[in-house]
């Protein structure tokens, strides 16, 4: 983490924070704007603003206005709101409606990679074009997905469904943000259009600074291009939502670049006021962030590239050390039944212990639902960088259930991932012209395009 201190936000016009819209109805198109903005002074005030844009919700869960940031906001309401618990349970069902709505949505081809609709509802017009893919929204319904299995991590039967399509949407997205998206040599991602991937220099490439998921690489690269931005490129509502977003980051300098660079002219008074709030606020609000980070892990964030090169010849005995520990849960008590297992197993997950998850999912495995537990285990092995052990749960899964679709298109992956690339490539294609998979055509079309994206990474192979 850089050290230096974040200066105080500056106004660009007359309208101070007393202009911040009240209500929903003053505040139209800016109002996830204003509670972002009321949500560091007056919690109460933020509140019913979000109950209001609840209210807008349509039979798909559609908000209005549309923006991807409404279970990410209703957390920080909630956790700065005194009581904020009776407001959760009033929130939770419609945050689950227009959750899985979002992502019907935004990802209408099944591909996986969401798709703004329109350049009026995109982040920055200027990128817009049909069939583009960019990775600001993808970024933010990673952040929407993972605030949601937080919110309702205490209710998993009550939202089970929901909860599984958020989880399952998040490994997808994670996979194609790291592993096609991403250009470590070059510190920058990839957007896509007409099939083709490019550099995205653009405004939208510096939003994974705010994903839940990034990686410590990630962080110092675009940390390092942000001090290059091109400041007329961020519309006022992109500019505001960025600061807001990454008041709950590490990223000292990206926060200070925005708060020199102001809003932009033509900016409306209540995208002023949302921006004399939080600019002024910042530094209280970052402050109360930061000291819950320890002192070590802020140096990590700061040295982040240097320390992944010196852990990569570490990892036999990393590798040691979580099996290790996975041995001392395993002497541990047993949990009362299957709910209160899969409960601290989504726990463990949910904070980056997929080592004690995968222990927890093979321990309920071995109490009943083997499949489905086994399945849940076999993604903590990937998510711990064990493809090989995940692939062999999924090729006993597949000896069961042949016609199981999640798990060989997991199976292609864990393939994919040890390096075998021309078997990985097989059983993509295997997955996409099989006619009994026309019954998961979303599934189907995230084989073919993991297929293409294959095809090419194996041509660019035999050129080098």
């Amino acid at each position: 983490m850089e050290l230096q201190q974040t200066p105080s936000g500056r106004r660009d016009s007359d309208a101070g924070p007393e202009a911040l819209p009240l209500d929903a109805a003053s505040a139209g198109a800016s109002l996830p704007l204003a509670i972002a903005g009321w949500t560091l002074t007056d919690p109460a005030r933020a509140a019913a603003l979000l109950e209001e844009w609840r209210g807008t919700a349509d039979e798909k869960g559609r908000l209005t206005p549309p923006c991807p940031v409404a279970c990410q906001w209703a957390e920080r309401v909630i956790q700065a709101l005194p009581g904020g618990e009776a407001l959760r349970v009033r929130l939770l069902p419609t945050l689950a409606r227009y959750l899985e709505g979002a992502f019907d949505r935004y990802d209408t081809g099944g591909s996986a990679l969401p798709l703004w609709p329109s350049a009026e509802e995109a982040l920055f017009p200027a990128e817009y074009a049909p069939g583009r893919f960019t990775v600001d929204l993808a970024v933010l319904l990673w952040n929407e997905a993972d605030a949601f299995c937080r919110l309702a991590e205490d209710r998993e039967e009550e939202y089970a469904r929901t909860l599984d399509m958020a989880e399952g949407e998040q490994r997808e997205l994670d996979v194609w943000l790291k592993e096609s998206f991403w250009n470590p040599e070059a510190s920058a991602f990839h957007r896509m259009e007409d099939g083709r991937t490019v550099p995205d220099l653009s405004p939208c490439g510096f939003l994974p600074l705010a994903w839940g998921g990034r990686t410590l690489d990630m962080s110092e690269g675009l940390r390092a291009r942000a001090a290059c931005w091109e400041a007329s490129a961020w519309p006022a509502r992109a500019r505001i939502l960025f600061l807001a977003l990454l008041l709950k980051t590490p990223h000292n300098t990206v926060v200070a670049r925005l708060l020199r660079d102001g809003l932009p002219s033509g900016a409306t008074p209540a995208e002023t006021a949302a921006w004399a709030m939080l600019s002024g606020n910042a530094e209280t609000a970052r402050a109360a962030y930061l000291r819950e980070i320890p002192a070590a892990a802020r140096w990590l964030d700061a040295h982040g590239r240097r320390m992944a090169q010196a852990a990569a010849g570490l990892a036999g005995i990393l590798l040691l050390a979580l099996l290790a520990r996975g041995v001392v849960h395993r002497e541990r008590p047993p949990a009362a039944d299957l709910a209160d297992i899969e409960r601290q197993a989504r726990l463990a997950s949910g904070e980056g212990h997929h080592d004690r998850a995968a222990v927890l999912y093979g321990r309920a495995a071995r109490l009943g639902r083997p499949t489905y537990f086994r399945y849940r285990q076999a993604g903590e092995w990937m998510r711990m960088g064990e493809p090989a052990e995940a692939e062999r749960v999924y090729r006993e899964l597949l000896a069961d259930t042949p016609g199981s679709p999640n798990v060989r298109l997991n199976l292609a992956l864990a393939v994919w991932r040890q390096g075998r690339r021309e078997e990985a490539l097989r059983l993509y294609r295997e997955f996409a012209e099989d006619p009994a998979m026309a019954a998961v055509p979303g599934l189907a079309e995230r084989a073919r395009l993991a297929a293409d994206l294959a095809e090419r990474q194996l041509s660019l192979d035999r050129e080098d």
